[in-house]
């Protein structure tokens, strides 16, 4: 196997993952309230399950995947607040997020680290044969990321892929061609906020189709961004690997210092 795809490997040791999945239930499931942004208290696998039952149940679901600094800008502008309260499912992808929780005395139950979650649905996707699709970076990446997958799960069933990148009347054929793949699950990564964005204002012209925000997930499984180093990804740092190794990101260090804050300062509210 490639370097490129060397971090799917953990995803394909022997244990009987069907059987793991039908002995989950969803009964604790709850949600916590960060900042006034409901944040499903799921575990990693709690969270495949729901994907899997929003597949059975059919119907259309937009899926979030936040972290502290989409928290704070969906906490801060109207409407990103009505796209994320219209959503199905809100996942603690970011570390900052389990921090807060804890900060607020409200724990949740664990990050759900928004690569290992996918990794484990295009397993299951594999085995029940769902199909998926790719929206997102440049045509190459996307290209990269189709191949990197079937490497790792060979039958898998990828019934389209297209890049991020396109104009108005391309999108138009792209939405076209989502739709007629009937694709169960639709991957996109076009970036915070334009994926959500996006998702919200084309889900309507589907019937029965998952559609998931990955944001720079894609690039990751491409292979074209490297993941963190280790120390990063076990420490829930990997945000700031990216910021710190992208100039242009900078920015957001303002605004999750923003939200870093907000929590503490409602900490203290609180204890008052």
């Amino acid at each position: 196997m490639s370097e490129d795809s060397h971090y799917y490997n953990s995803y394909k040791e022997e244990r009987d993952i069907i059987l793991e999945y039908n002995q989950i239930s969803l009964e604790d499931a709850s949600i916590v309230n960060i900042l006034n942004v409901g944040i499903d208290n799921l575990t990693r696998q709690q969270a495949v399950y729901r994907v899997l039952k929003m597949i059975e149940d059919k119907g259309v679901h937009h899926v979030i995947t936040l972290n502290p600094y989409k928290l704070s800008r969906i906490k801060s502008n109207n409407d990103l607040r009505l796209i994320s309260d219209k959503a199905d499912m809100h996942l603690a992808s970011g570390a900052g997020i389990q921090w807060a929780a804890r900060m607020l005395k409200n724990p949740i139950k664990e990050r759900v680290a928004i690569l290992s979650f996918l990794m484990e649905i295009v397993r299951l996707a594999e085995i029940k044969e769902y199909s998926i699709f790719l929206v997102g970076g440049k045509p190459e990446t996307a290209e990269r990321a189709f191949s990197n997958i079937k490497k790792s799960f060979p039958d898998i069933r990828i019934v389209g892929r297209h890049g991020g990148f396109f104009n108005a009347d391309r999108e138009k054929s792209v939405i076209e061609a989502i739709r007629k793949s009937e694709a169960n699950i639709v991957l996109v990564g076009l970036g915070f906020p334009k994926e959500d964005k996006w998702i919200y204002k084309i889900k309507n012209e589907f019937k029965n189709t998952v559609f998931i925000s990955v944001g720079g997930s894609l690039d990751t499984i491409s292979g074209e961004v490297k993941k963190a180093p280790p120390w990063f990804m076990e420490n829930g740092l990997d945000w700031f690997y990216r910021i710190i190794t992208n100039p242009l990101r900078f920015g957001r260090l303002f605004r999750l210092a923003f939200f870093f804050l907000s929590v503490i300062f409602k900490r203290i509210f609180k204890t008052k």
